[in-house]
């Protein structure tokens, strides 16, 4: 099975320039730092966050102290990756106080299922950021694929035409454990709460995690060594365990890892 890391990269400025400058300099340390580094095919991603709005006349409980406890917000995620699945975009369901849920849906309604949430849920949604990735670079690199790219934030309104960048993302995979049985087409499954971390009994299902964490944890230390990241820090993301064999299961834990990232704060 695929199993991947996720590092954000912060930009302070939000400035595209600031934002393609760091991805050079990792390109650089990719292509100087690993001899048999090959490119491959770029990759894209776009991805839209829409929060719960709190309801009118909500009243906070209050707390131990006497303070007011926070809203427990509810939050859609949509996540289109091309490396997971060139046609499909992944809807990653967040409620406050039910399991989460993982479903996907063709690309080609992607915008109208944002537009409804956006315009005819206005009083139940509301949207909060909009990333894409485009061209993405990714590196082949022995044990692991490597992939990285400057995010974009989309701005409507009077300063629709300015482009700004919150960060970069590089996202390191390696393969682990013996190769998934049920690699089929997505066709609009769901999983639910905590499925993806189902465990298998049996020695031979067995997977090392901790390995693959060390593999990741070494190659991103290798490719950051000695670079000059300026004010950015560094967020690190790994997938959650999940069954051996299990595609489904694999895909809806690498769309968690990068929703979790690309949430943001709030």
């Amino acid at each position: 099975m695929k199993y991947s890391g996720l590092y954000f990269i912060s930009n302070p400025s939000t400035n595209i320039d600031a934002s393609l400058s760091i991805v050079n300099t990792l390109i650089q340390s990719i292509e100087s730092s690993f001899q048999s580094a090959t490119r491959q095919a770029p990759w894209s991603l776009s991805y839209r966050a829409f929060r719960d709005t709190i309801p009118p006349g909500y009243q906070h409980p209050t707390g131990a102290d006497g303070k007011p406890k926070p809203y427990a917000h509810s939050y859609q995620h949509l996540l289109h990756l091309s490396n997971l699945d060139s046609n499909r975009t992944y809807i990653y369901a967040q409620p406050a106080t039910q399991p989460e849920t993982v479903v996907s849906i063709p690309l080609r309604q992607q915008d109208a299922y944002g537009s409804v949430l956006k315009f005819q849920l206005s009083a139940l949604w509301l949207s909060r950021h909009t990333f894409s990735v485009r061209e993405g670079t990714t590196y082949s690199c022995g044990l692991c694929t490597i992939q990285i790219g400057e995010l974009r934030a989309t701005r409507e309104g009077p300063q629709s035409a300015s482009v700004l960048s919150p960060g970069i993302v590089v996202c390191i995979t390696t393969t682990v454990g013996a190769e998934d049985t049920d690699d089929g087409p997505d066709s609009g499954h769901a999983s639910v709460g905590n499925e993806t971390t189902m465990q298998v009994d049996g020695d031979d299902d067995e997977i090392d995690f901790e390995y693959a964490q060390t593999v990741i944890r070494e190659f991103w230390s290798k490719i950051k060594d000695g670079r000059d990241l300026g004010r950015s820090e560094v967020r690190e993301v790994m997938m959650a365990p999940v069954a051996p064999r299990k595609k489904a299961q694999e895909r809806d834990a690498a769309v968690r890892m990068w929703c979790d990232v690309l949430r943001m704060r709030g």
